[in-house]
């Protein structure tokens, strides 16, 4: 699976000629093609990492978790600053937009600087539709 950089806090991982998402940067050509495989999204919070090497391999073992589960990972959202979850909102608005699936976190800790993090969870899969799931 061939990793692209599209801007600091989103990620796009999808390899060539599958994007299906109104909101990605790739080629136009690129565009319109479904996957077989349910959707995902993944979402982490940069400060609870110990350092840039860490959030790359928690990056990396977010791509092969979804790999495993058979889900295209269409995006990585990194929340980089503490004070507003700008990537959480950006989350919030391709799940809902593009009709993601799955929502994929390394652990419901990402999740607990918004607040509790079952009732953030609770609410996010009841206003999108998605599956929250976790890494093991």
């Amino acid at each position: 699976m061939t990793t692209a950089v599209r801007t600091r806090d989103l990620q796009r991982v999808h390899p060539a000629g599958t994007c299906y998402s109104l909101s990605c940067n790739c080629d136009p050509e690129d565009r319109g093609q479904q996957s077989e495989h349910p959707r995902a999204c993944a979402y982490l919070r940069e400060h609870l990492l110990m350092c840039t090497s860490e959030v790359n391999r928690t990056k990396e073992r977010l791509t092969q978790f979804a790999a495993t589960s058979d889900l295209e990972l269409a995006a990585i959202f990194v929340e980089e600053g503490t004070r507003s979850p700008a990537a959480f909102g950006r989350l919030l608005d391709t799940v809902v937009r593009d009709q993601i699936e799955r929502v994929l976190l390394p652990s419901m800790l990402h999740f607990a600087v918004l607040g509790s993090p079952g009732r953030i969870r609770d609410y996010f899969e009841a206003a999108t539709g998605a599956q929250v799931l976790t890494m093991p």
